[in-house]
């Protein structure tokens, strides 16, 4: 039962760096990117409140077109139909304008996470090249036996799959 033992220091210096880990990616990561969605999401409020005025005007001259005299019916419906033809073609445009801004949005992101996700990589090799030359230079600076190499070994990657 000597190897279930748990070394608390080590598992005191792991839960330390999680946690500084965790505050550091919170901090420059996460509340940045909050931010960024925050701001994506009240532009596309923008826009859907946009087409909501559009579509409040569309009413309103609907309004004004049944309310209007029957002499001036004709002269009427064609002011109405352009200006839904204008608020179609504005609520069209802001629509399409919101969708762009979206897709651009979400490419950057994407690209800033796989920046991220590639340098974690790359730190983590560092981190398992050092931690082998660690492990290279005790077995070469101790005089041992292949029983004593083998459990340092083994300890060594108990260590890297935590």
């Amino acid at each position: 039962m000597e190897g279930l033992e748990i070394d608390w220091k080590v598992l005191l210096g792991q839960i330390i760096n999680f946690a500084i880990l965790f505050g550091l990616l919170s901090y420059f990561v996460y509340k940045p990117f909050l931010s960024l969605l925050k701001n994506r999401r009240d532009k596309i409020a923008e826009g859907i409140n946009k087409t909501h005025e559009a579509e409040e005007r569309m009413k309103e001259i609907e309004n004004i077109k049944n309310a209007s005299d029957i002499k001036n019916d004709a002269d009427r419906k064609i002011l109405i139909l352009k200006a839904e033809e204008d608020a179609k073609t504005r609520a069209i445009d802001i629509v399409h304008n919101a969708e762009e801004e979206k897709a651009v949005i979400l490419v950057k992101a994407q690209k800033e996470s796989e920046n991220l996700k590639e340098k974690e990589k790359e730190r983590t090799k560092q981190e398992i090249v050092n931690n082998a030359f660690n492990l290279a230079e005790k077995i070469l600076k101790e005089n041992i036996d292949k029983n004593k190499s083998e459990k340092i070994t083994a300890e060594f990657l108990s260590k890297l799959k935590i």
